[in-house]
């Protein structure tokens, strides 16, 4: 399972953002300043039929790329989803662990198992009013990239992508765990429309803020701050710096969370201050 993108945001940069907002897409051709074609396209990460009607030019994407790049390689090893030591007993009510018993139920997930993995991941998976499955939209087009023969490359490891929310204490984890327990369904399923609606606005703009605005429900104030840096600005550097590494040498076909797409130090900007040339291009069939 991948890294969470609704916790995947940043502050808009208007100025910033006008380089390329004259077109919106979630879905570009990219060249580069040597004439290096590639395509970057900006993912949700579910498996909701509304986002999976790709347009042709997807397709064609993928198949004039001969790398697959997503924002992490496949999981070998799931003891890095586990908690070191046992948590939940100790400190949630009755009440909560009722209620994870109910969410592991519901995303069918072995209670036993749900009670081993960490907080944050927990919270996020719990978060979601739709089950978890490995059908999401970003396995959707790495399935199509296999099918084209592509080689699939994730721009981190496994450590790197989920040691990042490691980082936050125990203390802020359990709270934000607590929140997601605390959360009623029809306020997740409004936030999951809500989601939905901005993401088939084509618009990064729009994204990123109902990313923004929505992840707010589950972190702490003093979480947002770290978030901001550790989860996009960091990152979003990590992810532009090894796309050069591995862009002279080879077409790529670049799918990361749309929140990655936009704002001053979203890969949008960090290609046009590198002087790629940027070309937007339908991801949906109408």
């Amino acid at each position: 399972m991948s890294l969470i993108r609704l916790l995947l945001f940043f502050i808009i940069s208007a100025t910033s953002f006008q380089s390329y907002a004259k077109d919106s897409s979630i879905y570009w051709e990219i060249t580069s300043p040597k004439g290096k074609k590639h395509f970057l396209f900006g993912t949700i990460h579910i498996d909701d039929n509304r986002v999976t009607n790709f347009h042709p030019k997807v397709l064609e994407g993928i198949k004039a790329s001969n790398i697959f790049l997503m924002e992490t390689n496949e999981i070998q090893d799931f003891k890095i989803l586990l908690a070191k030591t046992p948590l939940y007993e100790k400190e949630l009510s009755q009440k909560e662990l009722d209620q994870m018993k109910s969410l592991a139920y519901f995303h069918t997930m072995p209670f036993e198992r749900v009670m081993m993995m960490k907080p944050w991941l927990l919270a996020v998976i719990f978060n979601s009013p739709r089950p978890i499955t490995p059908f999401n939209q970003d396995n959707l087009l790495k399935t199509k990239a296999a099918d084209a023969f592509l080689i699939t490359k994730g721009l981190e490891s496994v450590h790197e992508h989920f040691s990042v929310l490691d980082t936050f204490s125990l203390k802020d984890q359990m709270r934000m765990l607590k929140k997601v327990l605390n959360r009623n369904e029809s306020d997740k399923e409004k936030d999951y429309e809500s989601l939905v609606a901005a993401y088939q606005t084509n618009n990064p703009e729009k994204i990123l803020e109902l990313d923004e605005k929505v992840t707010k429900n589950i972190v702490s104030n003093g979480m947002w701050n770290d978030i901001k840096k550790k989860l996009l600005i960091d990152r979003n550097t990590l992810f532009f710096n090894r796309i050069l590494d591995l862009e002279e040498d080879n077409k790529l076909f670049i799918a990361v969370g749309a929140s990655h797409l936009s704002g001053k130090n979203g890969l949008l900007n960090l290609f046009v201050d590198a002087g790629y040339s940027l070309k937007p291009l339908s991801p949906f069939v109408k």
